[in-house]
């Protein structure tokens, strides 16, 4: 059943989340941001839903209220809408933090409603007419009624459902940033130090972004074990030692991060059986000796 919904913080998830179940013929209900201009924005790029600076107004008759605020905001607007007089009992309210488990809805969740979280496993960097979720992992916890409604709208609007522990969330979340947002700063520090070579960072990305978009796509294909390749994996400690002067030159940081990765290589190369014990503990005495 297409449930009308409401969304609480209409900003670029909110609209995005808006506009695609619009699409799939959700009617939307009420849209809340502090600003009404923002909500009034937030209508037209959704097609539809009636735009309000009242989260509770938002929030009246909809069977489904999803809140798309900031993090630290949840709590807040939990509250906010459990002293509100209405009725939440069997209504369906799900926030879309990556880090905050459905306990965030405690107090909703004491007055009847049936409280979730869902999140998509995407960068939302802003929201665009174009954008689709189609493929796109969403974790979702909760009461079992309201995670199969929301397996359900996942569908509809092209995501994958992933259904995760409560007590896992932030764990989840973790190692979402360990891959996205750690990765950024990693290939930014790549990118720096190609100065080296007399190229700036956006020179270093045209240079290297083939190779890391082809390594990405083994991982894919093949996963990290079989996916390795490069010094570390063939055992080649000759190459590693001459990488060890050209290290010299770079920031401590990267260095010590470099040292880290390595190790880390040396042993999915003992699992994929490329190189011997032998041959890894060599790897791990010249790494050790990284200034």
């Amino acid at each position: 059943m297409k449930r009308e919904f409401a969304i609480l913080g209409a900003g670029r998830l909110g609209r995005t989340l808006g506009r695609l179940l619009a699409l799939r013929n959700y009617p939307p209900g009420g849209l809340s941001c502090r600003p009404l201009r923002s909500a009034r924005q937030a209508s037209a790029f959704i097609g539809g839903g009636t735009p309000t600076t009242s989260n509770p107004q938002a929030a009246t008759r909809a069977p489904l209220v999803l809140i798309a605020t900031p993090d630290r905001e949840i709590v807040l607007v939990a509250r906010e809408l459990a002293r509100a007089r209405l009725a939440w009992t069997g209504r369906i309210v799900a926030h879309t933090s990556g880090a905050l488990s459905s306990a965030a809805l405690a107090p909703l969740k004491n007055r009847g409603a049936l409280v979730a979280s869902i999140h998509p496993l995407a960068s939302v960097a802003a929201a665009r007419p174009e954008m689709e979720f189609r493929g796109t992992p969403f974790a979702i916890e909760g009461a079992p009624k309201a995670v199969r409604v929301l397996r359900g709208m996942v569908l509809d609007i092209g995501g994958l459902p992933v259904t995760i522990p409560r007590e896992a969330k932030t764990l989840y979340h973790l190692i979402a940033c360990v891959l996205s947002n750690d990765l950024v700063a990693y290939l930014a520090c790549g990118f720096e130090s190609a100065g080296g070579l007399g190229l700036g960072p956006r020179q270093a990305a045209r240079l290297y972004l083939p190779l890391i978009r082809g390594t990405l796509e083994n991982v894919a294909g093949l996963g990290p074990v079989k996916a390795l390749t490069g010094p570390v994996s063939r055992g080649d400690i000759a190459t590693l030692r001459l990488h060890t002067e050209a290290l010299r030159t770079l920031p401590a940081d990267v260095r010590r991060l470099h040292r880290i990765l390595a190790l880390s290589s040396t042993r999915l190369a003992l699992r994929a059986r490329t190189i011997t014990p032998e041959v890894a503990a060599r790897i791990a005495r010249l790494l050790g000796a990284l200034p």
